[in-house]
């Protein structure tokens, strides 16, 4: 199915999918505008990587996920019409969203202003609750898995892709660039994963919407871990001006490195960032005017002419 041109599907057909252009590549897989001949229709659809397919355990994970976001009405999650594999591929057809991903954004824009940037957490927030009171967690809460409409309305997408094995890709520099950037304590040591590790990746969104930056950023992974796992959260208030100190709780209750401690629910964690916003920021610092030694006098004060100095060159 591949093509000849460096293995991107690009101007091919799959199954009853034209791939018409390539919206983004990822280390899942690629995502495609695609027109669907059957139902006549454009969407997105989602093609993984052929080794995921290969992995029973995976495969298994990744169609029962699949049927539970299938059926969730939630708004702001990212409808999926159908999933399943071709000639042993896996993919998913979900609804095309005309938008820039919340990643996008802020790379472009620079961070959000706080009310927006909770309106956003709360749209995401809800989608998140649907998810877990119908026993799915995310597990990959990400500014790149939100995408948002000219008008702000965001949706959540990737539901039913279960990480296997890494959760990153690591560039030729070194740089780690994905998910572990967001992801929770109890990831990185083994521990069980459940809605509140979604909390603390949705508690990283926040900070990055706010800041510009994600929470902890490191030039390897090894590094990434251990601020995840032992440094206290950043605090956004000192990262940039007019975000109020109310926003440096949100983001301590919501990383917490207990998963208990955090907040009960992505909707809580919402709620808080908003009540948040109509606290004011502390004003800016004023610099006082530098002062005159004692016993000094403004030249200018008493001689407002030069002239009037008596000196003559």
């Amino acid at each position: 199915m591949a093509s000849p041109n460096g293995g991107s599907r690009l101007g091919t057909r799959f199954g009853p999918y034209e791939l018409k252009s390539l919206i983004g590549v990822g280390g899942m897989g690629e995502v495609y505008r695609a027109y669907d001949t059957v139902r006549e229709r454009t969407v997105a659809v989602k093609l993984l990587r052929p080794e995921m397919a290969a992995d029973h355990s995976f495969q298994e994970r990744f169609r029962r996920e699949s049927r539970v976001a299938a059926r969730l009405q939630e708004p702001h999650v990212i409808p999926v019409h159908d999933f399943g594999d071709i000639d042993g591929v896996l993919y998913i057809d979900m609804r095309l969203v005309e938008g820039a991903s919340l990643k996008d954004v802020v790379r472009s824009n620079g961070p959000l202003e706080p009310k927006r940037a909770a309106s956003i957490l709360t749209q995401v927030g809800a989608a998140l609750d649907a998810a877990h009171a119908d026993g799915l967690v995310h597990r990959d809460i990400k500014p790149e898995n939100v995408l948002l409409t000219p008008d702000d309305f965001a949706y959540l997408v990737d539901f039913g892709i279960v990480h296997a094995g890494g959760d990153a890709s690591v560039t030729s520099t070194g740089m780690l660039i994905g998910s572990c950037a967001y992801m929770a304590t109890e990831r990185f040591s083994g521990g069980p994963v459940g809605p509140a590790s979604d909390v603390y990746s949705l508690t990283c969104l926040l900070y990055e919407t706010l800041t510009g930056r994600p929470p902890f950023e490191a030039a390897d992974l090894r590094q990434l871990m251990s601020a995840h796992m032992f440094s206290p959260p950043p605090r956004p208030s000192i990262m940039r001006r007019g975000i109020s100190r109310a926003f440096d709780d949100v983001i301590a209750r919501g990383m917490a490195k207990q998963p208990g401690e955090r907040y009960s629910s992505a909707g809580e964690l919402a709620n808080a960032a908003a009540a948040a916003v109509a606290i004011p920021a502390p004003p800016a610092p004023q610099v006082p005017p530098p002062s005159q030694p004692a016993g000094t006098r403004q030249l200018s004060a008493v001689f407002p002419n030069p002239a009037a100095t008596g000196y003559t060159p």
